[in-house]
């Protein structure tokens, strides 16, 4: 009688009870009543004024796909709580140094030497695989590839060779070598470490030349796509001696650049050519950007060599955010989800450790494989963390029930004692 006068209750009288109810009493009142719970799952108001002082992950990256609140809360409280599946990918015998990119929450793109591939995470296939061309020179390095970009149907790679390709991109079919600049950095005699794409410009970097280039591309008629260089422009570094990695901003005017020997990232402006923020304070020989990303229009986030995680507001050119690898150990690459969270890759055991901006301590670590290797490269949606090492590829499923599946939960905080 008591459940039937609540169900029938006005439903805003009703939502206003739930929404001063503790998340506990919420999940205790699912479970007495299938109609009740019916209610709670599917009302979103009260689930978005309850996560709005947790920790939620917010990137999608379909729009085919969308969570309700209800799920995005549970599924959020896994990723706090170490709650997961986890799945192997991809596997080979040989070490690599992978790079990989998560594209429509179905499709992964891989690097595996100089081999670029395409996988389906539906059926867990390979879809394609094109071995980039190479360039051989007299040295011993190898022609893998660096890392590579996807952007606006185009893939723009990176190689240990020196050069740098451009494949018109396409997810069910091999792709279409549009370009191969053979000479990318110093007549190809060091390696292309990163690459970017503004407007009609590809940019390249490598962490050996003090240099960046502004390749000008030429489109085919009525098309998106390049087949020439028009022009090279060339600017040089403020007392660097090369860059590891670039990340541009979505309105393509601002590029931020990861330096060697320097412990905070350049900013550089596309528009006149200057660079905009210098790091001539925090030189040191013994540090390195890893990897930079943006995490909004206004803030740069990047992960150095000594295991530190930072962010600077470019408007000040202050640190605004600054944590540490719960391990001391160097962070190699990072995402975030333009919210609060972000995720970084360790050197070591193939761990992932996730950060909320909100928090100068970790919120929980993912022990990805069961190796020694680092975790090169690294990519997430609000379900799923897809990480490389140097011997496969797994991915950790969140959208699980939370009472079937085993926690594995390294939240805790670690001290460490000098004896």
């Amino acid at each position: 009688m008591c459940s039937n006068f609540i169900i029938h209750m006005p439903y805003d009288i009703l939502i206003n009870i739930l929404v001063h109810l503790e998340l506990r009493d919420i999940l205790n009142l699912m479970l007495t009543c299938k109609a009740l719970k019916k209610i709670i799952i599917n009302e979103n108001i009260l689930w978005r004024i309850k996560s709005s002082s947790r920790f939620i992950l917010q990137r999608n990256k379909s729009k085919k796909i969308q969570l309700s609140w209800y799920n995005r809360c549970r599924v959020s409280y896994n990723w706090c709580k170490g709650i997961s599946k986890c799945k192997d990918i991809v596997q080979h015998s040989e070490n690599y140094m992978p790079w990989l990119q998560l594209r429509n929450n179905r499709t992964l793109y891989l690097s595996v030497g100089s081999e670029l591939r395409c996988y389906t995470l539906e059926k867990k296939r390979l879809m394609w695989s094109v071995n980039v061309p190479t360039v051989k020179r007299e040295d011993k390095r190898t022609n893998d590839i660096s890392r590579f970009l996807m952007k606006e149907n185009l893939i723009l790679c990176g190689s240990r060779d020196g050069s740098t390709i451009v494949y018109a991109l396409d997810s069910a079919h091999r792709p279409l070598l549009l370009m191969h600049i053979k000479d990318s950095h110093e007549a190809g005699r060091v390696e292309v470490s990163a690459v970017e794409k503004i407007n009609d410009c590809i940019i390249t970097a490598s962490e050996r030349s003090p240099c960046i280039c502004l390749w000008e591309c030429r489109r085919l008629p009525n098309s998106f796509f390049y087949n020439k260089v028009l022009s090279r422009k060339e600017y040089r570094l403020p007392d660097e001696v090369g860059c590891r990695c670039l990340a541009v901003t979505y309105a393509h005017n601002k590029l931020a650049l990861g330096p060697n020997g320097n412990t905070r990232p350049l900013l550089f402006d596309t528009h006149t050519g200057t660079f905009l923020m210098k790091s001539e304070a925090t030189r040191t020989a013994r540090d390195v950007v890893r990897d930079v990303q943006w995490h909004d229009a206004n803030r740069v986030a990047y992960v150095t060599h000594s295991g530190r995680l930072e962010m600077i507001d470019i408007r000040s050119s202050e640190v605004v955010y600054e944590s540490k690898d719960p391990f001391q150990s160097s962070l190699y690459c990072l995402k975030t989800d333009a919210n609060r969270a972000v995720l970084c890759g360790a050197s070591e055991y193939s761990r992932c450790v996730l950060f909320d901006e909100r928090s100068t301590r970790h919120v929980q670590m993912y022990f990805t494989q069961k190796r020694a290797s680092p975790v090169y490269s690294l990519d997430f949606d609000s379900t799923k963390l897809i990480a490389a090492a140097d011997r496969g590829v797994a991915t950790l499923n969140f959208n699980v029930s939370a009472a079937m599946t085993p926690a594995n939960d390294y939240s805790y905080v670690f001290e460490h004692i000098n004896r």
